[in-house]
This record gives structure tokens, C-alpha cells and sequence, in this order.
């Protein structure tokens, strides 16, 4: 008797119910997973993968309507049982983990309570505790009493992981687990993914846009578009040719370093640097028992930034690059240190006044959550023109115009009356872009602006950082965790570790031949690596 596959889809076709009728979303779908194998489901956002994801277990919400098809899990069929069989078979059959792991725990519950609560859906047979799930991710059981809010990204996400695993299912779903987390923790994340499901034999349905992540965990590629699935195959065959020409643009749509010439130092400016920090340092919180600071986030950091000059502040998450930067726009006091943002120090939000300058502005990494949604984009750029320092309010429509087009937001008629959510994740970040820029600042503070962003997208908005630094002169400060992208856009690179800069250099240099161990392990995380072939590292200058 052939082995039932761990998941089976026949002609599996998903609409959403609007005005004028089902929209379709998913048209008739067919692959299946066999027991023990790495499937990975990529695609740009849209195409209907999480949509696909939310079906197998039927957790897709009105107005989603699943119009047609199978699924079957382990042999289970899903589409024919009623609610209250489909809910017995979550968790012991097939299990989801969710991209964004705080949406995925309770708040106001200990990890322990929540691990048990996962433990309760099955039998006593399974026989774990809580302790041992946390154990079998890697977790110090000790932290069983704490919160969510009191883990890091990548611990969140591995308990959410442990819950998913707690009653041995046939099938883990995971839809985008580490677009939010660094290079680092993701390899880590995946690392214990594969090591758990070789001693437990679970198959895995990995949904992503990141085709180099699917070449290291994988065992076969679907690539989906539209809707449909137009391209399935194993990962050597599919690494080395693909058979639909999306799946090449995909492969190709990520930026790339290169290291065939080396970075040219831009010329300083003569006048003071846009940026210039003296042994800035932030603390937080008091040790009761010794009396020093319980986290230094910055640790004594000096640092210049000139005049159109693009410089990545790179680090793993935690690693105080992104209180640098809030710093540098007055959205955090520092404990001690010097700023200076175009010769002034920054004034802090809490005692800022309309219409007082404000030479750095920030870009924020989270597309959804940085614009208000009940407001059109209209409305966000009018208040940003009408609260800029020294503009001119007689022609407001006119500079909104303006702001649109320079950031490809054309014809600029068509978004003025939209609202967030009408718009894709890069058309959001451009207009955060716009928004930033009504200021005329001096320096942006971009902070992960591309991470939450599709492969294809992410080009697209780094070429339009680096288009405005060149038509601007705006100096730009790119705080990530993607050493690839750092390469791409920046002139140079400055390593953060622990709160203090442990690397500093032209960006492919650094890239080349990294000095610290902390940019080589940033460095050897990337999947697919950089792509370095040349065994000459490039010069230092």
C-alpha cells in the first residue's frame, strides 16, 4: 500500500465575495506533500499562498469562500466534515505557524499556561510537558513564567513553533515565519525546524517569497502567480534551470552586491557632517542590587554621516541599531553623548512645536501600522506639508503633487482619495517616503524600510532611496539586518553589536573581507550567500 501523502490538493479554487460577485483569488490548484518532505510555496504578495495556507485548515474568514476543490491531510478530508470534526483534527493533523508570532500568543498569559493549553487539544498519549516543548526549541524551560512581550522575536516565534509541534502532526504550515527577524535568528529558526523534523517525521509546507531561503531548506519548489501554480520542482533541478520565465524574474528580482567594482568613498563635505554623534549612550531601567543600568542599548558611540552619503548602521535585532536612530530624530532621549543633526541637536517629539525644524526624518519599517488607515493619502500628506518647518502653505495641493511624483506614485489623482489599505506594501512605503520628505530634511533615517517588502519591491525601493540622495543630496542612514541590501545601496558600512560599532568601511570592503566576528556571522547567514566568487577581497580604499 503506497504511503498517504502528509497533504493532498486537487483543483483547489478560493474566491473572495465583493459587489460585483466572487473574485477569484486561488484557480484550481493541484500539488501534494508526501509524508517527511520540505515543500516550500513561494510567490510575491497576493498571489494567494497564505490564502491557500488559511483553506487546508479552514481558517479562512468571510468573505473568502472556498468554491471548489479537495484537501486532504493524512487521508482526513477537510472540505466535507463539519466544523466540529475539522476543529479536532487542528493541531493533532496539521498545525500553522503565523508570520507574526505577537498576533499568534495571548498577551496577558504565561508561556506556560499557553503551551499547556496547546497540550489539552490531544491525549495523554502524547505525554509532554510544557518544559519539554520549550526544550525542544532550544528554550531555557526557566522561561516558561514569562510574557510574550519579555521574549525576543525569534524566542516568540519558536514557542509558537513548540505549539504547533505539542501533538505530533502529520503537517506544519509555515507562512512567512522570519520575515521580521534577522538573518541570524532565522537561520537558527530553520536550523532547529529541520532538526526536529528529522527525529519526528512531520512534512512541511513553508510559504515565502524568498527563493534563496527555499534552496537551503527545501526539498521542492512551487512558485505561484496569480493565483495558479506555474512552475513545481525539485530544488537542484529548479536552482539550476527554471521553466517559467516568472520563476526567473523571481530568482533575479533580489538586490545583489557587486563586487566586480569596488566602493568609491563619496566626497566630504567642507561644511559640518549632517550627522555627528560623541559618545552617545542609552540606558534603560536600574539594577536594584548594583545600582548600574539593567540594558545599555548605545553604548559610547561616535559616529559622522556627510552630506549625500548613504551609510548602513547593520546588526543582528537587539543590537541597538534601531534606538540609534530614534535617537538621531528626537523620538528617544539619550542617557548621555552628544548628537548633532545638521549642526543642531534634535529636538525631543515631547517638546516640539509646529513648524520647528526638523533636519532628520524617520521611514519606518512597518507599512501597515506607520499610516493611519481611516485617513486617505491625501489627508497624511496634506498634515505633513501643512506642519512643515518654512514651507509654503499657499500652494499645499500643488507640493502634494509634487511629493507624489517624486517618490512613482503616478498619476498622483488616482491616490489622493485612497486609504492604506488600497494600496500594496511598496506603494505604502513610497508614500511614507513622500511623507518624510515634505520636511525637506537633511537626513532620513530609514529604518528596515524594505524588510516586510516582496523581493521584487525591495529593489524598487532602494533604487528610489538612492535615486533621492542623488537628485536630494539628502543624506540617508539605513538601519537592517540584510547585509545584501547594505551592499546594494550604501556607500558605507558600520557593524553595530551590543550598542557600540565594532566595523566601519567602505560597504564591499566590509562585505569582502569582514574584520569582526560579528559581520561574519551576519555574513554567513544570508541564504544563498553573497555570491562573492572572486577569491580576491576587494581593497579597503
Amino acid at each position: 500500500m503506497l504511503d498517504v501523502p502528509a497533504l493532498d490538493i486537487v483543483d483547489l479554487s478560493v474566491g473572495y465575495a465583493g459587489e460585483n460577485g466572487i473574485i477569484p483569488a486561488v484557480d484550481r490548484v493541484s500539488f501534494n506533500i508526501a509524508a517527511g518532505e520540505f515543500m516550500g510555496l513561494a510567490g510575491e504578495s497576493g498571489c494567494g499562498k497564505s490564502t491557500i495556507a488559511q483553506s487546508i485548515l479552514r481558517l479562512l474568514r468571510a468573505p473568502g469562500i472556498i468554491t471548489g476543490g479537495e484537501i486532504r491531510i493524512a487521508g482526513n478530508d477537510m472540505l466535507s466534515q463539519d466544523d466540529n470534526a475539522v476543529r479536532a483534527l487542528r493541531w493533532r493533523t496539521a498545525s500553522i505557524v503565523l508570520q507574526n508570532s505577537l498576533t499568534s500568543l495571548n498577551p496577558v498569559k504565561r508561556i506556560a499556561w499557553q503551551l499547556q493549553e496547546a497540550l489539552n487539544r490531544g491525549t495523554s498519549a502524547v505525554g509532554r510537558t510544557p518544559a519539554e516543548l520549550l526544550q525542544m526549541v532550544d528554550i531555557d524551560p526557566k522561561r516558561l513564567r514569562a510574557y510574550p512581550h519579555e521574549l525576543s522575536g525569534g524566542q516568540r516565534q519558536r514557542v509558537v513553533i513548540a505549539m504547533a509541534l505539542a501533538l505530533e502532526p502529520k503537517l506544519i504550515i509555515l507562512d512567512e515565519p522570519t520575515t521580521a527577524l534577522d538573518v541570524i535568528v532565522q537561520q537558527e529558526i530553520f536550523v532547529t525546524v529541520k532538526a526536529l523534523q528529522r527525529q519526528m517525521g512531520f512534512a512541511v509546507l513553508l510559504i515565502t517569497h524568498d527563493l534563496p531561503l527555499l534552496f537551503e531548506v527545501a526539498d521542492r519548489i512551487a512558485v505561484m502567480r496569480d493565483g495558479r501554480i506555474v512552475e513545481t520542482a525539485p530544488v537542484p533541478r529548479f536552482r539550476q534551470h527554471q521553466e517559467h520565465p516568472y520563476s526567473r524574474a523571481l530568482l533575479t528580482a533580489s538586490p545583489k552586491v557587486d563586487f566586480t567594482t569596488p566602493s568609491v568613498a563619496r566626497p566630504k563635505s567642507v561644511a559640518h557632517p549632517v550627522l555627528e554623534t560623541a559618545h552617545l549612550t542609552k540606558a534603560y531601567g536600574t539594577n536594584p542590587l548594583t545600582g548600574r543600568s539593567a540594558l545599555v542599548a548605545v553604548n559610547d558611540v561616535s559616529f559622522r554621516l556627510a552630506s549625500g552619503e548613504i551609510v548602513a548602521l547593520v546588526g543582528a535585532s537587539g543590537s541597538g541599531k534601531s534606538t540609534f536612530g530614534r535617537i538621531v530624530t528626537g523620538l528617544t532621549r539619550p542617557s548621555s553623548g552628544d548628537v548633532l543633526v545638521d549642526g543642531r541637536t534634535p529636538v525631543p517629539v515631547s517638546r516640539r512645536r509646529p513648524h520647528q525644524p526638523r533636519a532628520a526624518q524617520m521611514v519606518f519599517q512597518d507599512v501597515y501600522g506607520s499610516l493611519n488607515p481611516l485617513h486617505t493619502i491625501g489627508h497624511h500628506l496634506r498634515r505633513a506639508v501643512i506642519s512643515a518647518p518654512g514651507g509654503d502653505k499657499t500652494d499645499v495641493e500643488g507640493r502634494v503633487a509634487a511629493l507624489l511624483t517624486e517618490v512613482g506614485l503616478t498619476p498622483t489623482a488616482s491616490y489622493l482619495d485612497r486609504r492604506p489599505h488600497e494600496l500594496s506594501g511598496g506603494q505604502r512605503q513610497r508614500v511614507g517616503l513622500a511623507r518624510a520628505l515634505a520636511a525637506s530634511p537633511k537626513l532620513l533615517v530609514a529604518d528596515e524600510p524594505v524588510s516586510m517588502l516582496d523581493v521584487s519591491i525591495r529593489r524598487d525601493i532602494l533604487n528610489l532611496i538612492a535615486r533621492l540622495r542623488d537628485e536630494q543630496g539628502v543624506a540617508v542612514l539605513y538601519i537592517t539586518h540584510d547585509v545584501v541590501s547594505a551592499g546594494y545601496i550604501a556607500d558605507r558600512i558600520a557593524v553595530m553589536h551590543r550598542g557600540q560599532i565594532v566595523e566601519e568601511g567602505l560597504a564591499k570592503a566590509v562585505l569582502a573581507n569582514p574584520q569582526h566576528a560579528c559581520t561574519r556571522q551576519l555574513i554567513a547567514a544570508v541564504p544563498g550567500g553573497l555570491g562573492l566568487e572572486t577569491p580576491n577581497p576587494v581593497p579597503a580604499s
